[in-house]
């Protein structure tokens, strides 16, 4: 009977003239937090190891998302050093408060059985999303942070996750009221909330957001962790402190119950809300599309209409790829061809970098002196160490697409076997796929190498390949639901695929690691331990490109 039901919701989905598809900012894109300033929508999201920080969206509709700044863009304000996968920056929350923007995170250091302390809490302001204010930093330790100025006594509050000490760590949400202008404390931070399920080491409440409405306060918090268990539930209060009532039909966003766990969408929750100019609300979430079981985008950022009902946010349920949203523009059509040869004097921002960089990496030289126009600067560091190797990564954006780059390369070798230049679908230094160029194995001359990693188990192929003076030759990855292929062509010319790898070895952590990040393209160069040899020939990228078709998923995962 479930079944059937869904197949009905979905066939009557498709169908809507209104219908509004998920995810609105596809690729890895978790802990959306919105807001609205006269008729602009703002969204920020997390971005854990990689630099620039929090990235900031803007849409005029709801629908179309344009990347306008990051909250933490300079290296000197935001320290990334060594942070492992799954640390860094976590969800931030973005606020328009006195006329500024403002966005409130915390960076986690370290993961290990000694250093278990939560971190404490900064924030940043900015007048215009383009320049921001140096870091303020807060007092109590937590994760998750909140800014909210109360409009009835004008004082702010900063409500996070914390825990009641380091032995016993009982999570629970905490608040305080602080000083905007400096961060301090104004009073002292107290335990407000312990969320709708038992209250013990393996509850989570995190995430929470304050609203005010209709005289009351409203808490929208995430809780059961961040798998297939993760939701959104909401409480009241006459207070902004509480005592809090919790919603009669909590969780209100909770994909994976009811029967639901064979759903395409999973892992919805870290909710916040929005109100229109003429009175809709909507409210954006984390969510992952599975894909055979796994999901190699990772977490992105979901969107669905809300109303209120005798008090109480309601969504319809359960979320779906698809969803009815009256008033909005189609979003169903794969995004535009991306293509940058690198002409300009600063790389867009769309560009990251792997921890905070305290070098130079790359050089943009609009071909000046007979350079690649992506000039790379390689160093010791390679996609798996724990540092910052010379690479610029890109968030895949689409299940179905390719990724493909022009090689600045020497045409006759390289002056050692551990130069290396290439593209990879990167989630962690410890599962990434690469195709690059290198030495022959053999020597003579240059090949096109590929690594598959499984798990800590390594395939390579080694291809031949001779390009002539004046040639170019080009890397691609085909990226497909199920599986990812790995390619090389010569000016143009058909190309020849290599290898290739499941999608499903860019969705998971190793053992006793924690990735919270999606699949990631990258443009790389190192020399694999060694300084790249002085005075070796300039290495780089002429052109970069991404292809889109469309996606067309299931809502149910079954492949």
């Amino acid at each position: 009977m479930l079944g059937r039901f869904l197949n009905l919701l979905v066939a009557g989905l498709v169908g809507l003239a209104t219908a509004l598809t998920n995810p609105i900012i596809p690729g890895f894109n978790p802990d959306p937090s919105i807001l609205r300033v006269n008729d602009t929508y703002y969204i920020a999201t997390s971005t854990f190891e990689y630099f620039p920080a929090v990235p900031i969206y803007k849409s005029q509709n709801l629908v179309d998302w344009e990347l306008v700044s990051h909250a933490f863009d300079r290296p000197e304000a935001l320290i990334l050093y060594g942070v492992p996968t799954g640390a860094g920056v976590w969800a931030p929350t973005l606020r328009y408060l006195h006329g500024r923007f403002y966005v409130i995170g915390m960076t986690r250091w370290v993961y290990d059985p000694i250093n278990r302390l939560f971190p404490r809490m900064f924030y940043a302001s900015s007048a215009d999303l383009v320049t921001w204010s140096d870091l303020t930093w807060t007092e109590p330790w937590g994760i998750d942070p909140d800014l909210f100025v109360d409009p009835v006594t004008n004082k702010t509050y900063l409500t996070h996750q914390g825990i009641n000490n380091n032995v016993d760590r009982i999570w629970g949400i905490y608040q305080l009221t602080i000083d905007l202008d400096t961060g301090a404390s104004t009073s002292d931070v107290q335990l407000i909330y312990n969320g709708t399920l038992p209250n013990n080491s393996s509850s989570r409440p995190e995430g929470p957001h304050l609203y005010y409405k209709d005289e009351y306060y409203y808490m929208l918090t995430a809780e059961g962790g961040t798998d297939d268990s993760h939701r959104a539930t909401i409480a009241r209060s006459r207070t902004p402190s509480g005592p809090w009532e919790p919603a009669p039909n909590n969780p209100i966003l909770f994909n994976g119950g009811y029967g639901y766990r064979y759903l395409t969408v999973q892992s919805t929750g870290h909710a916040d809300m929005v109100e229109t100019p003429d009175g809709r609300w909507f409210m954006t979430f984390l969510a992952r599309r599975n894909v055979n079981g796994s999901s190699p985008l990772g977490r992105e950022t979901f969107m669905t209409p809300m109303e209120w009902v005798d008090g109480w946010p309601v969504v319809q349920a359960p979320i779906s790829l698809i969803v009815d949203a009256p008033g909005l523009p189609d979003n169903s059509a794969p995004p535009d061809m991306f293509y940058d040869e690198f002409n300009s004097t600063c790389l867009g921002n769309d560009y990251y970098q792997l921890r905070t960089p305290y070098t130079a990496n790359y050089e943009l030289t609009q071909g000046v002196g007979g350079l690649p126009p992506l000039r790379m600067l390689p160093n010791i560091y390679t996609l798996s160490n724990r540092d910052t190797p010379s690479a610029l990564l890109r968030k895949q954006k689409s299940l179905n697409m390719t990724f493909s780059a022009g090689l600045a390369v020497p045409h006759g070798g390289f002056e050692t076997a551990r130069q290396e230049v290439g593209l990879s679908v990167y989630l962690s230094e410890f599962q990434h796929q690469d195709v690059a160029v290198k030495n022959c194995k053999q020597g003579g001359g240059l090949c096109v190498w590929t690594q598959m990693i499984r798990n800590g188990t390594v395939n390579e192929t080694w291809t031949p390949v001779e390009v002539e003076e004046g040639g170019e030759l080009a890397l691609w990855i085909r990226a497909e639901p199920l599986r990812y292929r790995f390619g090389w062509s010569v000016d143009g010319c058909e190309i020849e695929w290599v290898a290739e790898v499941e999608s499903k070895w860019l969705a998971f952590a190793p053992t006793n690691y924690f990735v919270f990040t999606g699949a990631m393209w990258a443009l790389y160069a190192t020399s694999n331990g060694f300084p790249w040899p002085v005075g070796a020939e300039e290495v780089g990228f002429n052109w970069v490109k991404e292809e889109y078709w469309g996606e067309e998923l299931p809502e149910v995962d079954k492949w």
